[in-house]
């Protein structure tokens, strides 16, 4: 006789781990995975080190860019042109000469390059931090379910269970 397979939860199962990955990659977005992070933004190499440039050394002209990078002009440029196109980095007229411009990133990229810093945890206080306090508490009564879940999936179910030392939400 062949035993017969519950698939109750299954689907459940699968939405959870839909959840997980989705809340893994956004986390980790801002976390040391440049490369992926280059992948899934579509930028090459040199576009990401044009904006790393003027994001640690400020507004430059196209030629200050190519010099410091040790690339032609016209390379410099049309990068630069890509950019601007993206909306990633924007051109101003120079104030003590005003027939340069000089090239600044905009401010997705500042944020972006902000929440790199901070890393993961940085990006989660920050959504914490909007959330309101039964928002807050939904998310950790949830976790904590899950937690406990997981440990034991037939044992009784703790409200929160200790998830060790860390930092507490207000």
């Amino acid at each position: 006789m062949a035993q017969e397979t519950d698939f109750t939860g299954a689907a459940e199962a699968h939405e959870v781990m839909a959840h997980v990955r989705a809340l893994r990659q956004e986390l980790l977005t801002g976390g040391p995975e440049p490369v992926g992070d280059q992948q899934r933004s579509g930028l090459t190499g040199p576009q990401v080190a044009v904006m790393a440039h003027l994001v640690t050394r400020g507004p430059s002209t196209v030629t200050e860019l190519a010099a410091d990078l040790h690339l032609s002009h016209s390379t410099t440029s049309g990068i630069v042109d890509r950019l601007q196109a993206r909306e990633l980095v924007v051109r101003t007229p120079d104030p003590r000469d005003r027939r340069r411009t000089r090239i600044a990133v905009t401010s997705p990229v500042t944020d972006y390059v902000g929440q790199l810093a901070e890393g993961p945890f940085g990006r989660l206080t920050i959504a914490l931090a909007g959330a309101t306090e039964q928002q807050r508490r939904a998310v950790l009564d949830g976790l904590a379910l899950l937690r406990g879940l997981l440990a034991d999936p037939s044992g009784p179910r703790p409200a929160h269970p200790d998830p060790g030392p860390g930092p507490t939400l207000r």
